[in-house]
């Protein structure tokens, strides 16, 4: 039995009280916080070409299982163009600001053509939220009969003007007193819509807790069409500690009690509540790295981007009471970071179908950034009747006797995959077959050609989007070269995501077997870079706005090459991203790993020339003449390439013709030896133009056969033995991942299995979940879990750790269980 003193006895009761009392206090959501921000330092573009009729929506032929309602902030432009309407049934224009007469004061920019004929394509709702966010001004239009009628005729007006499909209200700081007149407008209002725009709706954004009793749940579901609850802003920029925004359960207040609650109060009507979810998250200063320590100042909020970026630098951590992702940091002082991912979300999203609501939404779309995590969390809990999404982290590995794998994560709702052949230097494609299987093994392919393949998902609802170019050289052997894509960039520039095609055929040439992936398959640890001994790395015009190199691709890279590896790199804005726009140790990482320093931007291109030449007595000497891209021969304009020159034992290979190398800096740089003091000997080339806008194909090879020849000599044959990291031992491919009733883990042993070896499943925190038997399997092999625990439980969503050890070694990959 466990005794407390009296006293703690006290303590406690004050804590909870005082937390009680801080929790109780409404305050500015996160919706007034921002839309007060934006309307200070935002200037909506002016509208392009407002003469482009609108068009009528579209009958859709596949849908979410429930309502999925996002808001659009006008801040986030045209984010718009990249959502997946398949998985949306609305889009609310956030926002139109209402005046205490009724009148609307500032539209920020609506109708906009574009979204709204976009989303009626797929036969996606659009509506317009007003806002008003003033007690006195909510008081003065509610209680006044004219000017909530001149309201009613103003956004009827509007909707009008954009042919669109309703109207979102969102009042806050709302007064008890009006409890009567919001019931009424919302009457008046929904009436008004249904009978002058037929098949509109009309929805109300509400409180996580109606702290004043000024709501009347039950009589505003009754008249609307939906119930918008902002389910998140339990911890705010304000809270006293730290604490999730979203919790599904603990403390006093969580979405279970607050659903419960509206439940209770509309007299159960659930299909006309909509859970509203965070796709943002807070930082705050603290006085500790103690979930729930006190904070030291306001709180500001982050986009989900951010946060799930910041959380792979600095170590995600699980809060099992309010069952949400945090981290924490030290920077002079501690810092907490609270939001929501993926795996949050899901089971928020259950949460929501247990309960039968309406749906869920989000605050807001475009805070994902060109993320996929989240919508495949929206498609794997409503999408069973759309189409699925694009596959995620492809990678196409080499496997030995003219065989190739083809592995990749997403795309749950898939029933098969389509892959795809292109050829080097013609729009030829060609299908090489349907899988149903994931991984796709493909066999027997002719080891004297290059193989560059791509996919796409299918289902009885449609097809996803193409996956972007991955390639293979297959060989008799095991590989010995990976091409990674890192350029995702696809504003400001012209990326075609298929510049592998150039790459992979310069290599091949060079008689290099090869492997191709993605960097982020490279960022989720489905490819070690260490079972390469030559890496290539794309990087095109990526930029300061997706960054080069994350914190965790150069914690990989560091690695590699101190243990010995051959890392090319090419990129234009390498330089600009990692030390004009970056942090110290993004600067650090650009001094001690690529060996350069960052000179200027432009040095070569459209200030410049298109032209660079390889230095006498460097690797390139001879070369004299190597043009690059100005947007006519095939690939992008490189109008920014960085001027560079070599530090800490670097050398100069490439400088740009007619350019000052003094004052502008050069174009290619070179290093063989130790990497941060490593025993092992490493070898580097960094372009600051990319490889594949060199031109012509001879010239590539050229190149190409240099680097082979430098990489050589600076370690001897390593390229054409094994590789750096002899793979005794290897999980070789976890599918699907996620999964969500049963996941294949495919590993390999020694052909003559005489030790013990063992297969465990664990959790992050080290725990163990269960332990799989392998003991029948020697060489190759693959063993199923069932998601069950030792004791036969369903395992919890999360992610796990899958350890194969035998005898002194040991290899681990995570993968993720999604319910």
């Amino acid at each position: 039995m466990i005794s407390f003193h009296r006293a703690s006895y006290k303590l406690l009761a004050v804590y909870i009280l005082t937390t009680i009392a801080i929790l109780a206090q409404p305050h500015p959501s996160i919706h007034q916080q921002q839309s007060d921000y934006y309307r200070q330092n935002y200037t909506a573009p002016e509208i392009i070409n407002p003469q482009v009729p609108f068009l009528p929506k579209t009958k859709r032929t596949t849908q979410p299982t429930h309502t999925i309602f996002g808001y659009h902030p006008y801040w986030k432009g045209t984010a718009w163009q990249d959502y997946n309407y398949n998985l949306l049934t609305t889009v609310a224009w956030f926002s139109a600001e209402v005046t205490a007469t009724g009148t609307l004061s500032n539209l920020h920019g609506w109708p906009v053509t574009d979204l709204i004929n976009l989303a009626h394509s797929h036969g996606v709702d659009v509506v317009l939220c007003a806002t008003l966010f003033d007690s006195d001004w909510i008081v003065t239009l509610l209680s006044n009969a004219t000017n909530r009628q001149r309201l009613i005729n103003n956004l009827i007006t509007q909707v009008q003007a954009g042919n669109a499909d309703g109207v979102n209200i969102d009042f806050e700081s709302f007064p008890a007193s009006q409890k009567n007149n919001m019931v009424q407008f919302i009457t008046d209002l929904t009436q008004a819509f249904h009978t002058q725009i037929p098949g509109s709706k009309v929805t109300l954004a509400m409180p996580s807790v109606d702290w004043s009793s000024a709501w009347d749940y039950d009589a505003l579901a009754s008249a609307s069409d939906g119930l918008f609850i902002m389910g998140y802003g339990y911890h705010w920029s304000g809270s006293s500690t730290t604490g999730a925004l979203a919790p599904l359960t603990g403390y006093s207040y969580n979405i279970t009690r607050t659903v419960n609650d509206y439940l209770t109060k509309t007299n159960g009507q659930a299909n006309k509540i909509i859970l509203g979810l965070p796709y943002y998250g807070r930082e705050w200063a603290a006085v500790s790295d103690q979930p729930g320590a006190a904070t030291t100042a306001n709180g500001i909020a982050r986009e989900y981007a951010a946060m799930e970026a910041l959380a792979q630098t600095h170590g995600r951590n699980w809060h099992s009471t309010s069952q949400t992702p945090w981290f924490s940091y030290q920077n002079s002082g501690w810092y907490q970071d609270w939001y929501d991912d993926s795996l949050s979300l899901a089971l928020k999203y259950d949460f929501a179908i247990q309960n039968n609501l309406q749906g869920v939404g989000m605050w807001a779309l475009g805070y994902d950034g060109s993320s996929p995590k989240l919508w495949e969390a929206l498609a794997d809990k409503f999408g069973s009747t759309t189409a699925p999404l694009e596959p995620q982290n492809l990678t196409i590995s080499n496997i030995g006797n003219g065989d190739i794998m083809i592995d990749f994560s997403g795309a749950t709702t898939a029933s098969e995959f389509t892959v795809l052949r292109q050829f080097l230097g013609t729009s030829t494609v060609e299908t090489i077959g349907s899988f149903t299987q994931r991984p796709i093994i493909i066999s027997g392919l002719d080891t004297t050609e290059t193989w560059f393949l791509q996919l796409f998902a299918a289902n009885d609802y449609g097809d996803s989007p193409i996956t972007e170019l991955s390639g293979v050289k297959p060989s008799h052997t095991s590989q010995k070269a990976l091409v990674v894509n890192g350029f995702d960039r696809t504003t400001g520039t012209n990326n075609s995501k298929d510049y592998i095609r150039q790459h992979g055929s310069a290599l091949w040439e060079q008689g290099q077997a090869f492997d191709g992936t993605t960097n982020e398959a490279v960022i989720a640890g489905i490819v070690d870079l260490n079972d390469y001994q030559l890496v290539d790395w794309i990087l095109g015009e990526e930029g300061a706005a997706n960054s080069t190199f994350t914190a965790e691709e150069q914690a990989y890279v560091r690695e590699y090459l101190e243990n010995g590896g051959h890392l090319i790199i090419s990129g234009s804005e390498i330089g600009y991203d990692l030390v004009a726009q970056g942090s110290t140790a993004d600067q650090l990482f650009y001094q001690n790993y690529l060996k350069a320093e960052y000179i200027s931007d432009a040095a070569g291109g459209h200030q410049g020339t298109y032209g660079v030449f390889g230095v006498s007595g460097s690797i390139f000497d001879g070369i004299t003449t190597i043009d690059f891209d100005n947007g006519t021969h095939g690939t992008y304009d490189v109008d920014y390439p960085d001027g560079i020159k070599p530090i800490n034992g670097a050398e100069i290979c490439a400088k740009f013709s007619n350019v000052d190398y003094t004052t502008k800096g050069g174009a290619g740089i070179c290093y063989n030896g130790p990497f941060n003091g490593s025993s092992a000997y490493g070898a580097l080339i960094y372009l600051s133009i990319g490889f594949e806008t060199i031109y012509p194909t001879a010239k590539r090879d050229e190149l190409m056969t240099s680097i082979i020849n430098y990489f050589d000599q600076a370690d001897a044959g390593n390229i054409d033995i094994t590789p750096i990291i002899p793979v005794e031992i290897a999980i070789t491919a976890i599918y699907p991942n996620p999964f969500n009733s049963r996941v294949n883990i495919a590993i390999k042993l020694p052909e003559t299995n005489s030790v013990t070896s063992s297969l465990i499943i664990t959790d992050l925190l080290g725990r163990i979940v269960t332990e799989l038997n392998i003991s029948a399997i020697t060489g190759s092999g693959t063993i199923s879990w069932d998601g069950r625990t030792n004791a036969g439980k369903i395992a919890p969503t999360g992610m796990y750790l899958a350890i194969l050890k035998s005898e002194n070694k040991q290899f681990s990959r995570k993968f993720t269980l999604l319910k």
